[in-house]
């Protein structure tokens, strides 16, 4: 199996017991589930979420659908895969998103709810976002699918 199978597999696993209603509750079910995901499972959604998103639409994006609510533990994930400088940047982008006397609890319930003023009300951010997104496109060098192959084949062999 290549590293493409075995990522799009491993994610499939992952988002198997996501349920749609979660994305619009007040209630943190989806959090839950994705924090207490098995390890390699939760790296996989983590790691494959983010680059899908600033891919996509780049940092701005990835937290304006909420997803931003993971980014500590994506930060982690992206270490545990040996991609540091993606990690790096996204230590960034989120203490330019997250407010430094914000708790997380307060950071990701008013991203989840849309309610967090420096993105959703004066949203200003997507300069500061769009350099992290330059220099994130440019790191040919940690190709999240090769990492996150090697990582997930290193797990299936423990």
């Amino acid at each position: 199996m290549n590293n493409q199978e075995l990522i799009e597999q491993t994610y499939s696993k992952s988002i198997k017991g996501i349920k749609e209603d979660w994305f619009v509750s007040e209630i943190p079910h989806w959090y839950s589930y994705v924090v207490n995901l098995p390890k390699h499972l939760q790296v996989t959604y983590l790691t494959v979420i983010l680059e899908n998103q600033v891919l996509n639409g780049g940092f701005h994006q990835y937290f304006v659908n909420s997803y931003g609510q993971f980014a500590k533990e994506t930060i982690d994930a992206l270490i545990e895969i040996g991609a540091f400088k993606k990690s790096n940047l996204l230590d960034k982008a989120l203490h330019i998103v997250q407010d430094k006397d914000m708790s997380d609890e307060n950071f990701r319930k008013e991203l989840v709810n849309k309610t967090l003023k420096k993105l959703f009300i004066d949203d200003d951010l997507f300069d500061p976002l769009e350099e992290l997104d330059d220099i994130y496109y440019s790191l040919e060098d940690e190709d999240i699918s090769v990492l996150l192959g090697e990582y997930l084949n290193k797990q299936s062999k423990n």
